[in-house]
């Protein structure tokens, strides 16, 4: 008797704690108003403020492409760099100035040309930049055709200066150009703003 007192007394407790208890009912709509004049002025004008922060950076594509292809060649080129040193084999890098790509390759035991391993692809640029034009020590300026850069196991490559151009799509657009300088006994690059020949 006294254990069915006891839980009476218990269930009388949390009824009570429940009836006294504010409970919020979440998800119910009790208010049809809809939404006020000033709460419909805040989302547009945060909307607003987002289009305009946001479309001034998409202006920039085409020049993002041309630095984009520029960083996407200076590793192709220090990574073959590297590789021939590592590897004592030779590699070679082939730009098609016509299909505006370069194609990695690295010489077989057999003395035969393959692809690289999948670490390192062929890259197509994109169709608003363009190779005009490639320099490489030892040889004539190549403006149409193939250029290729050797890359000895010696850790050397000649002195080569690539340059990139993005493509105008109308008259007022201004012509950006970037030119690419590999350094021999580095492999590194120096990217210079223009058309700047090899010093």
């Amino acid at each position: 008797m006294v254990i069915m007192i006891y839980s009476l007394m218990v269930l009388t407790e949390n009824l009570v704690a429940k009836l006294t208890m504010p409970i919020f009912r979440v998800g119910r709509l009790n208010n049809s108003r809809g939404f006020t004049l000033t709460e419909l002025s805040i989302v547009l004008f945060l909307i607003s403020l987002f289009a305009v922060i946001s479309v001034p950076l998409f202006s920039n594509v085409g020049e993002n492409h041309l630095k984009h292809s520029t960083r996407r060649i200076s590793s192709i080129v220090k990574y073959l760099y590297n590789e021939a040193a590592l590897t004592a084999t030779p590699h070679r890098l082939i730009f098609n100035l016509e299909q505006n790509n370069c194609t990695p390759q690295r010489q077989s035991a057999l003395n035969e040309w393959q692809p690289v391993c999948n670490t390192v692809r062929s890259y197509q640029l994109p169709t608003d930049v363009n190779i005009t034009a490639i320099w490489i020590e030892g040889k004539d300026l190549v403006n149409t055709g193939t250029a290729t850069i050797e890359f000895h196991p010696q850790g050397w490559l000649p002195a080569t200066t690539i340059h990139l151009q993005k493509v105008k799509k109308n008259e007022d657009d201004e012509t950006t150009q970037l030119s690419i300088h590999l350094l021999p006994f580095t492999g590194s690059v120096e990217i210079e703003e223009g058309y700047h020949e090899f010093d």
